[in-house]
């Protein structure tokens, strides 16, 4: 059983990455349109399973103050984190950031489960742990190696990115062993759609969607992805580590190319195709645990 909710990690970093995928078809200038009106969704969608829910008032009723707060702090760095992500891609390749981010996401969560839960780790998880993010590494290793300059200021941005979603799932951890997965998803959302609203404000980025129908039904998809992609998430934190979740769901990338390749007919080449079988291996080994 252990097996399927480390499995349920990569089933959430599967839909994850065909949201992003539709997002490519979407192309929508404005990255705060899309999680805020997700947000809405999502939070729509939950209240309307709680509410079919038999013992409804038990799944809203059994939530601590400190499990609710938790959920609300990590949302706030979750999103906070998604901002100071926009930024760092402003500034630095799109490679040169996922490949921090991923790193420090797990360094992250690591160390909080190790310092403050007292998981300690074996080599097999240290060798799968490697051989994901080397995967990544490799797959982006043109940034690093490209003529472009990286910019120290993505370079930060990017370390803080992977800090802020680290600490964002230790709280999570934290806070679903005392609520459920209910309650984690609409505060998320609830926390998500704020915080996004007033970056568009701050920022002056106006919140819109095309009127184009054809995109429209491709974005509500997106939506439902993500959402799905989120509880999913939640199971495999409610069931495993911050530590495993957070490492089997850095592999989004790598499924991100096996998808682009199936739907856009994007290419593979000899690099990707070592990221992709390094990312199985780790996998396969993490599994093995």
């Amino acid at each position: 059983m252990e097996n399927f909710y480390q499995f349920s990690a990569l089933i959430a970093a599967v839909t994850f990455s065909s949201a992003g995928i539709l997002i490519k078809k979407i192309n929508i200038k404005n990255f705060f349109s899309i999680p805020f009106y997700e947000g809405l969704f999502s939070i729509t969608l939950m209240f309307i399973f709680v509410l079919l829910l038999t013992n409804w008032s038990d799944s809203i009723g059994t939530n601590s103050r400190d499990a609710i707060f938790y959920f609300i702090l990590a949302a706030i760095l979750s999103s906070t984190g998604t901002i100071v992500y926009i930024f760092s891609l402003s500034k630095t390749s799109v490679g040169v950031v996922l490949t921090i981010c991923a790193a420090f996401n797990v360094l992250t969560a690591s160390t909080y489960d190790y310092i403050i839960n007292s998981i300690s780790f074996d080599t097999l998880f240290f060798i799968g742990s490697i051989l994901i993010l080397s995967s990544i590494f490799i797959l982006n290793i043109k940034s690093f190696i490209g003529k472009n300059e990286i910019n120290l200021y993505g370079i930060f941005g990017a370390m803080f990115t992977g800090i802020f979603w680290g600490s964002a799932v230790f709280l999570n951890d934290r806070a679903i062993s005392d609520s459920n997965i209910y309650t984690a998803s609409i505060t998320r959302s609830a926390t998500g759609i704020i915080v996004m609203l007033s970056a568009s404000i701050i920022l002056r980025k106006k919140i819109d969607f095309s009127n184009d129908i054809k995109r429209y039904k491709l974005f509500l998809l997106t939506a439902l992805f993500l959402f799905l992609s989120n509880i999913i998430w939640y199971l495999s934190l409610d069931n495993t580590t911050g530590s495993l979740t957070t490492i089997f769901g850095s592999s989004a990338p790598i499924f991100g190319i096996i998808l682009g390749y199936i739907f856009l007919r994007e290419k593979i080449g000899k690099i990707e195709l070592l990221s992709i079988i390094i990312a199985f291996s780790g996998i396969a080994v993490m599994i093995s645990l």
